[in-house]
């Protein structure tokens, strides 16, 4: 006959931390990387152990994306559930310790949760859109969670040395995408999939100076679209970007990030009021997008469509 325990085993229950948890009174960036179980730099197929503080043993900088889903459940009104469902099974299926979760006043649902993922390059994301679309098309509809829903963003987050190695040049090209955004508003709210209508987390802001702005003097905002308050610490955030209802806007949306942070890089200043000239040599994603969405909602012109179109088929990335 089994004996009982002498002593209780602890179960584990997933976590969620307060908005903008930290630990570290007075220092307003911890919150990004504290509440992870060990904090990694995940590249391609792989990840880079960082230190306490996030950065790498090497000293080099990080250069990837950070990406806070934010998701309302109308079906589970317990928000422990929904974090061990989020953790023990949907997260499962990514390399371990990419998210952590987070709580966020502004979403509605039965309960709700930001997942914050650590910093990844690009090739990571497109390596795991197989499991990125296994989230979105199979387990946010069966467990009745929406990422795409009118309170939920998603908020992308770039590290500045994505942008060049030259301190001068990676500003002038942050520049370049602030300039981009704020100039073609309208045209990036259907670009991002953000409701034009429903931008009070994420407001135009004057881009008439944007050549000569100092991007170490801004100061961090929620009411703005794009972020400069951490770019002393060596990242922008794009808060235009709006939730995304199913794996292919997901897809198409971080492609049209990756087009136009790479873009800039080629863009003169004279380029940035054309958005035909801008997206000249996007892949069939950006496309896509620009003919679904922004071309029919009436944000670009049919002639900058024709000016656009790619001419070669590029790779199937899902």
């Amino acid at each position: 006959m089994r004996k009982d325990r002498k002593t209780d085993k602890t179960a584990s229950v997933s976590n969620i931390q307060g908005y903008h948890e930290t630990t570290s009174y007075g220092d307003r960036e911890s919150y990004a990387y504290q509440g992870f179980r060990s904090n990694k730099y995940f590249t391609s197929d792989r990840f880079m152990a960082l230190d306490d503080n996030f950065r790498r043993p090497d000293g080099k900088p990080l250069k990837g994306y950070g990406l806070e889903i934010e998701t309302e459940c109308r079906g589970i009104s317990n928000p422990t559930v929904l974090a061990e469902c989020m953790d023990k099974i949907v997260f499962s299926h990514f390399p371990d310790d990419l998210f952590k979760m987070q709580r966020d006043g502004s979403l509605g649902g039965d309960s709700s949760v930001e997942c914050i993922t650590q910093v990844m390059t690009r090739e990571f994301v497109r390596n795991n859109y197989a499991n990125f679309k296994l989230m979105y098309n199979t387990y946010f509809p069966a467990f009745k969670v929406s990422a795409g829903g009118p309170s939920c963003g998603m908020h992308v987050n770039i590290s500045t040395a994505c942008f060049g190695s030259a301190e001068k040049t990676i500003a002038d090209n942050i520049r370049k995408l602030y300039y981009i955004v704020n100039r073609h508003f309208d045209f990036c709210c259907e670009l991002f999939r953000r409701n034009r209508h429903a931008t009070h987390y994420c407001a135009r802001m004057p881009y008439d100076r944007a050549k000569t702005l100092d991007l170490g003097s801004q100061a961090c905002s929620h009411g703005v679209c794009f972020n400069l308050g951490h770019y002393n610490a060596g990242r922008i955030e794009i808060r235009l970007v709006g939730g995304q209802k199913d794996f292919a806007s997901f897809r198409n949306t971080m492609e049209c990030v990756f087009f136009l942070v790479d873009r800039v890089k080629t863009l003169k200043w004279a380029d940035l009021d054309n958005l035909g000239v801008i997206f000249k040599g996007c892949n069939q994603y950006v496309f896509d997008r620009l003919k679904s969405y922004c071309y029919q909602n009436g944000t670009i012109s049919a002639t900058d469509i024709d000016a656009i179109r790619p001419t070669v088929v590029r790779e199937e990335l899902i």
